[in-house]
């Protein structure tokens, strides 16, 4: 939690420290990255040995709000592109309680996988890039892990 509230700080005082003119656009993107399908979403010694999850719906949850959907491609991999509004304009939420979560089941892509539960990670800041009117703050999957239902 202590990290989370870290991460917030960061990313907000680097927005607010760039000199950000009128017009100026601010986007939240999230990815390249991989889901496995793995439940304990490891990548394993081998990287390229490791199952993709293709077609496996993805969340950008913040708080209980979902803010995004995307849809991994066959390899398993996705990405968010987003304007910061979406996040910070939802009631209670901003970028310190955000989650990618996967809601399609892990036994979609390996029939001996659980049924129930999803995969979810929390997301980790990059940088901010500079992209003349446009200010990107870039993000991506800490790493995955199984959630059992409740």
């Amino acid at each position: 939690m202590a990290m989370k509230l870290v991460l917030f700080v960061s990313v907000m005082v680097a927005a607010l420290a760039l000199p950000i003119a009128k017009g100026t656009n601010v986007v939240v993107q999230v990815g390249p990255s991989f889901v496995p399908c793995s439940i304990n979403g490891s990548l394993g010694v081998n990287v390229t040995a490791t199952p993709a999850f293709p077609n496996a719906r993805v969340q950008l949850q913040c708080g209980a709000v979902v803010v995004a959907t995307t849809t991994t491609n066959a390899s398993g991999v996705f990405s968010f592109s987003l304007n910061l509004t979406q996040v910070l304009l939802s009631p209670g939420v901003g970028l310190s309680n955000c989650n990618l979560v996967v809601t399609t089941p892990l036994s979609t892509c390996n029939p001996t996988l659980p049924p129930v539960g999803v995969l979810t990670s929390s997301i980790v800041f990059v940088r901010t890039d500079v992209l003349g009117v446009r200010v990107v703050l870039i993000f991506r999957a800490a790493g995955f892990r199984y959630i059992p239902p409740t």
